[in-house]
């Protein structure tokens, strides 16, 4: 056992010193925590004794904890939920967090429906068993990615950046609102760490309901308030998604460099490091991310944003994993029912 947690360990170190910007580094992280979880339970205060009893401690934890944690996340998420439609208003994606309530409650119901109730038709349970495999893969990739973009977020930075890029997150008109503010003054706190060398690249276009352009009034923002000059901020005006941020500034950069080789580290909202620096490498950007940060009721329903956003990435490999599921379970439901 210690072996095999020590290799998984290995594993993860040296994919994450390698290249911390993979999204496969937040799964071996995630089947690290699984694998100490599972050797946490299987302690023999919660095992058979010799008579192949399960300690009374063991029924408790077993049959317990998993009704119990979900009642808790839903009332949680329901709480955060009614929090961020107070304080950012009625709109449908600060109801995101309570979808994911929703199904914890559902999962709650259902467990004790089929567990404690003596169901004895077979194809009760194994449909539980569907939906359980179904929402454990999704939860094991959720706490994962939380997890690692976590540790992402507070992994120092060793080198010392030629540019500092700002992405975009919408204006208020022609005005810069608190969430886009916060990236802005991180990346000016970043520009005064050393000693104001490196160059700010402020990224983002002009959306439909905006009068400027997102890089104008972030250039704006950073000349009037910080008193930093203007020829050390770029705008990068054309951008509409965090991938063309990337992408549109490092034709900047390559740009203005003129050949030489240049690092560069990028400056968002904390919640969305971690599929930024993905975007980041995609764009072949030699760049690390700096999170700024963010009133925390807002946190939970961002960072389960950019979880779906990141499921969207790598979507043909969880339909394929959703799959398998799926063909494992109709074996069972044939050979069962």
């Amino acid at each position: 056992m210690i072996s095999t947690l020590l290799l998984l360990i290995s594993i993860f170190l040296i994919f994450y010193i390698t290249e911390r910007r993979r999204f496969f580094n937040a799964v071996v992280l995630g089947l690290v925590g699984l694998f100490i979880l599972g050797n946490v339970l299987s302690h023999p205060v919660f095992l058979p004794n010799e008579q192949g009893i399960v300690s009374k401690m063991g029924i408790v934890v077993i049959l317990g904890s998993f009704p119990s944690i979900m009642f808790i996340l839903s009332i949680a998420t329901f709480f955060n939920s009614r929090v961020l439609l107070e304080k950012e208003g009625r709109k449908v994606r600060n109801l995101l967090l309570a979808v994911f309530g929703l199904s914890f409650f559902i999962m709650m119901i259902w467990y004790v429906f089929v567990i404690f109730m003596n169901i004895e038709n077979d194809l009760w349970h194994i449909l539980f068993f569907y939906g359980f495999l179904v929402f454990g893969y999704t939860m094991f990739l959720y706490t994962s990615i939380m997890a690692y973009a976590t540790l992402y977020h507070f992994t120092p930075i060793f080198y010392e950046p030629n540019y500092i890029i700002v992405l975009g997150s919408g204006l208020i008109g022609d005005k810069v609102p608190p969430l886009l503010a916060s990236r802005l003054d991180e990346a000016v706190k970043q520009f005064k760490k050393y000693d104001e060398r490196p160059y700010i690249i402020v990224s983002g276009g002009q959306g439909s309901d905006e009068k400027v352009s997102e890089a104008y009034a972030m250039k704006k923002y950073i000349v009037d308030e910080h008193q930093i000059l203007s020829q050390k901020v770029f705008m990068e005006d054309q951008s509409t998604n965090t991938e063309q941020n990337m992408a549109f500034s490092k034709e900047i950069m390559d740009k203005h460099a003129q050949g030489k080789k240049y690092r560069s580290l990028f400056v968002t909202n904390n919640f969305h490091v971690f599929r930024a620096s993905i975007y980041a490498k995609k764009a072949k950007l030699d760049a690390q991310g700096v999170g700024s940060k963010t009133a925390f009721y807002y946190v939970p329903n961002a960072f389960t944003r950019e979880f779906i956003g990141l499921l969207e990435m790598y979507k043909w490999i969880h339909v394929t994993v959703f799959l398998f599921i799926t063909l494992f379970i109709g074996l069972i439901l044939r050979a069962y029912v």
